[in-house]
């Protein structure tokens, strides 16, 4: 979301290079180290982005009718003494998208730009850039946290024409190493990917690995996967590493998925540490494996 002020923002963004499931090109590793945290800076960044935001909030009127935001639906009971059951639901957007809190904790993104819809495991916090739920999640406990505030205040500038989702993982023993992990969704309507071979992949690490600025990573693989729902998916897997303020080197994995949308190619990032890589991907896969296309 914009802000009034520019605002100087410590943010670890991350950027993949990728390579074929054969041998790796030979891609120099640049690792940079996390910045140091000035969590009295950080707590400074997030008053003025409230403030901002609450103001720009109050200025801009919508010119359209939508459901508001956070609004619940009630379930009438047959009984007096039954509570309703509540879905807490988030408007669709200007930018076409909208996010459910689902009973079992997920939560459901839909992209109707995009025009597909996937749903977030549980313990992961969604915001959407220009949304109201991106400014109400710093009020939220877990943002608490240094590290997730920073990953909130890093995507506050973005398109959401072309940003559409991050997703922070706000499980606690997930949180180490000076890191959070997070899902990046981005949505390109200028180009389209072809996963008929892997040129196209191919071409994409490499403008990835001219771009790199605060992580260089090293390519694994790159490989064309196809759903169990018959959908095709173009994925590059790297790996890279960086020196927390203690001196001890950090590594971290990056998968980046691309599949076509209903115009251009949206791409799902998913960032972590090594050492989590196990307990992230099974949620991480299974979220690919029942996205849906909505027309």
């Amino acid at each position: 979301m914009k802000n009034g002020q520019p605002l100087l923002i410590a943010l670890l963004l991350f950027t993949a290079i990728s390579a074929c499931a054969a041998p790796a090109p030979a891609i120099q590793s640049t690792p940079l180290a996390a910045p140091t945290l000035d969590t009295s800076r950080i707590a400074s960044m997030v008053a003025e982005t409230v403030s901002a935001l609450m103001a720009q909030t109050e200025q801009a009127q919508p010119t359209f009718t939508a459901t508001p935001i956070f609004t619940t639906t009630n379930t009438p009971t047959a009984t007096a003494t039954t509570a309703p059951s509540q879905t807490p639901t988030l408007a669709a957007s200007l930018v076409q998208s909208a996010l459910t809190q689902q009973e079992d904790g997920s939560t459901l993104f839909v992209d109707e730009r995009a025009g597909y819809e996937i749903s977030l495991p549980e313990g992961w916090l969604a915001v959407r850039a220009n949304e109201k739920e991106y400014l109400d999640a710093f009020s939220r406990e877990e943002s608490a946290n240094e590290h997730i505030q920073q990953a909130l205040l890093g995507v506050q500038n973005e398109n959401p024409n072309i940003f559409r989702l991050l997703a922070i993982d706000t499980q606690p023993a997930h949180i180490k190493n000076e890191f959070v992990s997070d899902i990046r969704f981005d949505l390109n309507e200028t180009k389209s990917i072809s996963l008929t071979s892997d040129a196209d992949l191919q071409t994409i690490a490499q403008e990835i690995s001219a771009t790199a600025t605060t992580f260089r990573f090293e390519p694994d693989s790159i490989m064309i996967i196809t759903a169990i729902s018959g959908m095709k998916f173009g994925v590059i897997e790297a790996h890279a590493a960086f020196e927390n303020t203690d001196g001890v080197e950090v590594p971290l994995y990056q998968k980046r998925v691309f599949f076509n949308a209903k115009n251009g190619t949206q791409s799902i990032v998913l960032t972590t540490l090594d050492e989590l890589k196990e307990s992230v991907l099974p949620a991480f896969d299974a979220m690919l494996e029942n996205i849906k296309t909505t027309p």
